[in-house]
């Protein structure tokens, strides 16, 4: 527990800002990136000194909008070269170039977001006496990053300041070294004020609403064959999946096995999930495991009836099963067919879930887990100024 005094108890002057270096592979699109972009706005518009840094060349802005005040410094080192010789010397350079960056920007604290970015950072920034947070974004236990980086990450993962998990699931994967410098700290649910009167729904269609990148994680392939199970029965629904990704064509050829091409329409990518979930009845989370599902609070805020697999992690310290969302034991197509044509046949526990969903703004609020971070910031600003 962080006590309250470490907010005034910083060694710079009144005047002066904190001054944070962030960092992560690219601002596309993701759950990582959204998090990542709340926690750089939040503290611009304090009048904190924010630098972004990002391995790609900046040809593509950020897919979230950015306080103007916020530096972004591309530094053209992702893993996209011409030939394996160049593959090879960027590797070995990246590092290097990274660390050159951080050095020039003269931070208080860097924080680092997703497992190689976090790696890179460490290593980078060995012996410039610069604290470093980092940050896992899924759960590690269920996501591979390859018998090499497991192996750097056991290592420099002791060198950080402080890792910030999303929940409490996370911990038994890290050594007891590394745990003793974990927080838990879960993401905020952030939905722009709007007129929801404004928000015509088209009674015609009921749809099912599905978010997330095109992976295999995301587990779109079992949400689809849950739902060809039950399209004859309900043939006035259709699911809508927002997202991109790689497994994109191997899903729309899955819906075309199953004969569901006019009923899985893939949307593309999304700034507005906020407008997306009003013109939706149910939103699933299909997921075979997480980090701390994002869309997932966001429609239970905007007060549609959930239901997710009870998958590690996350959904479980959101959703009380027959509460506020159903939840699914079992990671199956059978399963989750069987908790959606629950919610299809009734309307009222369907609207009764929705209204207890809305309760989650209370626990993942914005003010909440912000003043979380700012108290981790902090913290080791100051620890590290008593050095």
């Amino acid at each position: 527990m962080l006590d309250e005094h470490v907010l005034s108890g910083r060694k710079w002057g009144e005047n002066s800002q904190p001054r944070l270096t962030l960092v992560i592979y690219k601002m596309s699109g993701g759950g990582a990136q959204r998090v990542l972009s709340i926690i750089a706005n939040h503290f611009a518009e304090k009048g904190w000194a924010i630098t972004l840094m990002t391995f790609d060349d900046g040809s593509q802005p950020s897919f979230y909008k950015l306080h103007p005040s916020i530096q972004c410094v591309p530094l053209s080192i992702s893993r996209q070269q011409p030939n394996a010789l160049s593959t090879l010397l960027m590797y070995l350079l990246r590092p290097i170039i990274l660390r050159s960056a951080i050095r020039k920007n003269k931070p208080d604290v860097v924080i680092s977001f997703i497992d190689l970015a976090n790696i890179l950072t460490l290593v980078a920034t060995v012996g410039l006496s610069i604290p470093v947070i980092i940050s896992e974004r899924v759960n590690p236990a269920f996501h591979s990053i390859g018998c090499f980086w497991s192996v750097l990450r056991k290592m420099v993962y002791r060198w950080a300041a402080c890792l910030v998990v999303q929940t409490r699931d996370v911990l038994p994967f890290f050594s007891t070294a590394i745990q003793k410098k974990i927080n838990v700290i879960p993401n905020p649910v952030l939905l722009p004020a709007r007129n929801e009167q404004n928000l015509d729904k088209d009674g015609s269609k009921k749809i099912l609403l599905a978010m997330g990148r095109l992976v295999d994680q995301k587990g779109f392939d079992l949400l689809i064959k849950a739902f060809a199970k039950l399209k004859s029965k309900f043939p006035e629904w259709q699911i809508n999946i927002w997202g991109e990704g790689e497994k994109k064509t191997y899903l729309e050829n899955l819906c075309k096995e199953l004969s569901l091409q006019k009923k899985v329409i893939f949307k593309g990518m999304n700034q507005d999930n906020y407008t997306v979930m009003k013109q939706a009845d149910i939103f699933v989370l299909s997921s075979r495991y997480e980090g701390f599902p994002n869309v997932l609070a966001e429609a239970m805020a905007c007060g549609l009836p959930v239901i997710s697999f009870d998958c590690p992690s996350g959904p479980s310290e959101m959703i009380v099963d027959g509460k506020n969302g159903l939840l699914i034991s079992k990671i199956n197509d059978e399963e989750l067919a069987k908790g959606i044509q629950r919610l299809m046949m009734d309307e009222s526990l369907a609207k009764q879930l929705g209204k207890e969903a809305k309760k989650v703004t209370d626990t993942f609020s914005m003010k909440k887990i912000m003043n979380l971070w700012e108290k981790v910031i902090l913290e080791i600003i100051n620890n590290e100024s008593k050095k």
